[in-house]
């Protein structure tokens, strides 16, 4: 990232810089492991049937974020380690830019994560449907 005058940023001159780059990967794969957790949670549930509760809550929190509108917390959290690490965030949501790959017209991208969370919400109910 560079600021006005061609400078830049400090934090890609110091190990600061790759510790931040460090931190938002690492929130990024955490992401990764929740998105599988609210999509298979119902296989874990199969095995450990404790874990229900948790995996829930994890499906109504990811509906409610798609559905919703409402972003991700983990998301911002990546953009501003990414910032402090003299990095350019993406501009689009974490599904859209680690998961699916794609970037999804502006005028599409409401309905796109309308249908994501209803998919999450199917694929669970499904799931535990045929498990019950």
């Amino acid at each position: 990232m560079t600021r006005p005058g061609g400078e830049v940023a400090a934090a890609t001159a110091t190990n600061g810089g790759i510790s931040w780059r460090l931190l938002a990967w690492s929130l990024a794969a955490l992401h990764v492991a929740y998105v599988l957790f609210v999509l298979f949670g119902a296989l874990i549930v199969l095995a450990w049937p404790g874990v229900m509760l948790v995996h829930l809550a994890a499906i109504v929190w990811a509906g409610a974020t798609m559905i919703g509108n409402l972003g991700c917390p983990i998301t911002d959290w990546e953009k501003s380690a990414l910032r402090r690490g003299g990095r350019e965030p993406y501009p689009e949501g974490f599904l859209q830019h680690h998961v699916l790959r794609t970037r999804f017209e502006p005028g599409k991208a409401r309905r796109n994560h309308f249908v994501l969370g209803i998919v999450a919400i199917a694929v669970n109910a499904i799931a535990y449907l045929l498990v019950l």
